[in-house]
């Protein structure tokens, strides 16, 4: 017992020590480890670019009607749906975005120059939505023009029970808006010029140019001077 108890006293501070403990790259170790992340870097980059130029950007324009010069595309995004998609030029969009048309007439979506789209945004489209010039939208957003269904049947799945014509009003974002992370943006909406949007704000109506707003439902918190 007593030579179980010496052992745990000896051996578990040591463990601890070894778990816990990391190595100092000192000397020659540090530039041979220092090169090794900077050359990790350079090959993400490397791997970055290609995919972002030579495979996303190229399959995304080939699927647009309309585009202008120096548009740039993370992933290929994923569209559910043949929209009509109208690109101005300086466009940026980060990681993957997901863009659903309706089956119906022809779902339009405009995005105007020097347009910003964060990582993991959304549209559905059943008419259309417009970006103005300039505009930014942060990751995670949500923007339609539908609801996406009718009145719901719960006698039938949600896919068999299309949007009526009630239920579709277009979305139009004019120029300069900055819309925050996770903000969603329902149909029949216009936000302003140069309006702010709050993180996680839920637009149901209008809002004026110039405008900070925030909450579900956004409201309007304060005027800027334009």
């Amino acid at each position: 017992m007593g030579s179980s108890s010496t052992f745990r006293r000896i051996v578990k501070p040591i463990a601890k020590k070894l778990i816990y403990s990391t190595l100092k790259p000192l000397g020659p170790a540090k530039e041979i480890l220092a090169g090794l992340a900077h050359a990790g870097f350079y090959a993400r980059e490397a791997f970055e670019w290609g995919r972002r130029s030579i495979v996303a950007t190229p399959v995304f324009l080939a699927q647009c009607a309309t585009y202008g010069d120096d548009i740039s595309v993370d992933r290929v995004p994923y569209i559910n749906g043949t929209p009509r998609i109208e690109l101005g030029s300086n466009i940026r969009v980060s990681g993957l975005i997901n863009i659903a048309a309706s089956s119906k007439g022809t779902p339009t979506l405009v995005i105007g120059d020097g347009v910003f789209i964060g990582h993991g945004t959304s549209f559905a489209i059943a008419d259309r939505i417009s970006v103005g010039k300039f505009a930014s939208i942060a990751g995670g957003c949500y923007i339609a023009d539908t609801e996406g269904h009718s009145h719901y049947n719960p006698q039938k799945p949600i896919w068999e029970v299309p949007a009526g014509e009630g239920d579709v009003s277009p979305v139009t974002i004019e120029d300069g808006v900055q819309i925050s992370r996770n903000v969603m943006i329902l149909k029949g909406v216009t936000i302003g010029a140069r309006s702010v949007i709050g993180a996680g704000s839920v637009v149901r109506s209008d809002i004026p140019p110039d405008s900070i707003v925030m909450g579900n439902p956004a409201r309007v918190v304060k005027k800027m001077t334009p």
